[in-house]
């Protein structure tokens, strides 16, 4: 059975507190300790639809699902920020002008990353593990995104959280984005495109060293998560068209209902 790191990453958590591998055993007990692990309403969601897709025979996990639904529902529908999230929230427009107003006091690996996630829309931590390539393989590696450095260069996403029901994705790489890939290939080669020694980072490294740039420079407790309510705020401000909006969800791994729901109406 093939899973996403989330959710891989769920149950292992919650198996560590139980104390049980098999979290069938007792339901009541693993949503009881998933709750408390999880307690956010993003973090419970993901994890719940782990355990019903190891456990799809078991019950109390469906019924569970079924009974949040509503409330999940209306959160989605609400798109408020939380308290927290308000905290945390930096606009767009800021985030531009802080990738630009401190470029040249970041570090090589900083710059890359600011430009990874605002040069195009901002995907998840899913520019690791990511093999250099120069040209599409003909087989593509499971659990491997890649970057294709042809004439026309591009990501190639084959394993995301959504890739099951989007397919893989193919995001074009612009010219300013492409140059500082260079610029930071030129002095760090490797097989992928963040790696330490021979071994690609981990995407709770990539995530990590992400929120590090905010704190260091702003002290600020800003992430990958956020830049992408932060963009999807900005960009669903305005009037757009069906397939723009289309295209946008497509480069971040949602549908289009799914980015709707990203953007904070309190925050425009």
């Amino acid at each position: 059975m093939s899973m996403n790191r989330a959710y891989i990453s769920c149950l292992k958590k919650i198996r560590e507190l139980t104390g049980v591998e098999d979290l069938s055993v007792d339901p009541a007990a693993t949503i009881k300790v998933m709750d408390q692990a999880y307690p956010t309403f993003t973090s419970t969601r993901v994890a719940l639809s782990a355990l019903r897709k190891v456990y799809p025979d078991v019950k109390q996990f469906v019924d569970e699902i079924v009974k949040r639904k509503a409330e999940w529902m209306k959160i989605d529908q609400n798109q408020k920020a939380t308290p927290a999230q308000e905290e945390a929230y930096v606009s767009w427009a800021n985030i531009l002008k802080f990738r630009d107003e401190y470029y040249e006091d970041m570090s090589p690996v900083q710059r890359l990353l600011m430009a990874l996630y605002t040069y195009i829309p901002p995907a998840r931590p899913d520019y690791t593990p990511m093999r250099i390539v120069e040209k599409k393989p003909k087989v593509l590696e499971e659990g491997m995104n890649y970057l294709v450095r042809c004439k026309s260069p591009y990501f190639l996403f084959h394993a995301y959280k959504t890739q099951k029901h989007l397919g893989d994705i193919t995001v074009m790489i612009p010219k300013k984005l492409e140059t500082e890939i260079d610029k930071y290939l030129e002095t760090n080669p490797g097989d992928y495109l963040l790696q330490d020694g021979k071994e690609p980072w981990t995407s709770a490294r990539l995530a990590a060293t992400f929120k590090k740039i905010f704190q260091q420079f702003h002290n600020m407790n800003t992430g990958i998560t956020m830049m992408r309510h932060s963009y999807t705020t900005a960009y669903h401000a305005g009037s757009k068209s069906i397939k723009e909006m289309k295209s946008v969800a497509h480069k971040m791994m949602h549908g289009v209902m799914q980015n709707h729901a990203y953007r904070f109406l309190s925050l425009e």
